[in-house]
């Protein structure tokens, strides 16, 4: 009877899991840091090399607020309130990103739209760090692997459903030949011009901000127990982490790999909508193939990381991880369709890395401690990963020639990058995991499953 409410109740937090997290994943895609749609906007508004690393640096530099997290919420016997609050509070501040079209002088309302981003998403990491500690007291660790990979395939499917209709919709404001006649069936040839580009930008914003607030109030049905409230002070909390070795291994290795990964990281959206001149909907084909690959290996991941370990998992991907950057070398304005076969790596390799992050410091941390453990992680990593992005922009490399290829800046930053990312494996090799397989064995036990199971398949035909 205790095991049919347990397994109930885990099937309520998968089923409003899913609900709720479809409405964030569409928030983050329109207006979220990171977002094509943000990129664009501040493309339209002349921003430049630096401010672009500013911009992709305040998303890392906001995990500084995830211990806030720790801090807000460790008094409380509920998570889900405090998480609810700040996150809201985080998601309503984009409604305003808009106000940046306003201001007489253009780099002020840069400015403003790069502070105001910061802030919201200072808040959502508060309510991130709140959310896995919530998670983590209800879905058991053997399980996890296979949640949070489901749990993302749906939403990335949803998430580039509602992309790829609005970014259509945002090139038809410079695109002279393609929809014609559907603005023409639309009678809207006179809101399609190029000057009314950002300001529809900022409608979308509006609309990701309150579509996110609405899937916070399906958030609340999601069920939680009641915790024991810790009798030891904030600041030991804090301090525990610290005081774990293999912790502190683990964040050698994480601090390392989101700077390898912030080195160019500001820079791949500029260049595809720049450099080499493709379109919104151009990216979108790009982000389509990126999260189909995505889609297709989350269930992958997912088994291969709950048999295997995180780590095992996270050598892969490291691998991998410095063969994508490599591939940006040879594209050119025109000649850019090598990037599909980069889209499709970097969908597999980033799906396995995405579960990896968030799994692997829930699985050394001790039961209670992971929400101080995951705070910290964040909070630290991503500090390094802020400092690479902006040392990008900063340390703006001029174009350069290798042997007969001309290479241009964001290029020599893309093949630093891709070795630094090769590099992360030494720190990696030092973690110690419990559950985790050597990698060569456990290569060798998927590939014998794969060729055992089509043998099985040509028996049958």
């Amino acid at each position: 009877m205790k095991e049919a409410r347990r397994k109930h109740k885990i099937r309520k937090l998968y089923k409003i899991s899913i609900i709720e997290g479809s409405f964030a994943q569409i928030y983050g895609n329109l207006a979220l840091i990171g977002s094509s749609f943000v990129t664009k906007f501040m493309v339209l508004m002349q921003a430049s090399p630096l401010q672009f690393s500013f911009l992709s640096a305040l998303g890392q530099l906001s995990g500084l607020w995830q211990p806030l997290g720790l801090a807000f919420s460790h008094r409380f016997e509920k998570r889900k309130w405090p998480c609810i609050w700040t996150t809201a509070l985080g998601r309503l501040l984009t409604i305003f990103l808009g106000i940046a079209l306003f201001f007489p002088n253009q780099q002020s309302g840069i400015w403003f739209a790069l502070g105001l981003l910061f802030i919201s998403a200072g808040f959502q990491s508060v309510g991130g760090n709140i959310w896995i500690a919530w998670i983590s007291d209800m879905v058991p660790v053997r399980i996890r692997g296979r949640f949070f990979s489901k749990r993302n395939q749906i939403h990335l499917i949803i998430g580039l459903i509602v992309s790829y209709i609005l970014s259509y919709h945002v090139d038809l404001f410079e695109s002279a030949g393609r929809g014609v006649k559907y603005i023409s069936l639309l009678k809207a040839e006179s809101f399609f011009v190029p000057e009314n580009q950002a300001l529809f930008l900022s409608f979308i914003f509006i609309f990701a901000s309150l579509l996110g607030v609405f899937g916070l109030w399906i958030l609340s049905l999601q069920p939680e127990r009641n915790r024991k409230l810790l009798t030891q002070s904030l600041r030991s909390l804090y301090r525990e982490p610290f005081l774990d070795k293999n912790f502190r291994l683990l964040l050698v290795f994480g601090s390392w790999w989101f700077f390898a990964t912030g080195v160019g990281s500001p820079f791949w959206t500029p260049f595809m909508l720049k450099n080499l001149e493709m379109g919104l909907f151009d990216v979108q084909i790009y982000s389509t193939l990126y999260m189909g690959s995505s889609l297709l290996s989350f269930s992958f991941w997912g088994k291969f990381i709950d048999r295997f370990g995180n780590k095992t998992a996270m050598k892969i991907c490291v691998l991998l991880g410095g063969i994508n950057p490599m591939l940006w070398l040879f594209v050119s304005p025109g000649n850019y369709h090598l990037l599909w076969l980069e889209a499709l790596g970097s969908g597999f390799m980033w799906a396995g890395s995405g579960i990896v992050t968030t799994n692997f410091v829930l699985s050394i941390a001790p039961k209670g401690s992971e929400q101080g453990y995951s705070g910290m992680y964040a909070a630290i990593t991503g500090s390094f990963m802020m400092i690479s992005t902006l040392g990008s922009g900063i340390f703006y490399p001029p174009a350069m020639t290798i042997g007969a290829k001309q290479l241009a800046p964001e290029q020599i930053t893309f093949l630093v990058g891709a070795f630094m990312r090769w590099a992360a494996i030494i720190p990696l090799m030092m973690v110690k995991e419990k559950r985790s397989v050597s990698l060569r064995k456990a290569l060798a036990y998927t590939l014998d499953g794969v060729w055992s199971q089509r043998s099985r398949s040509g028996k049958k035909d």
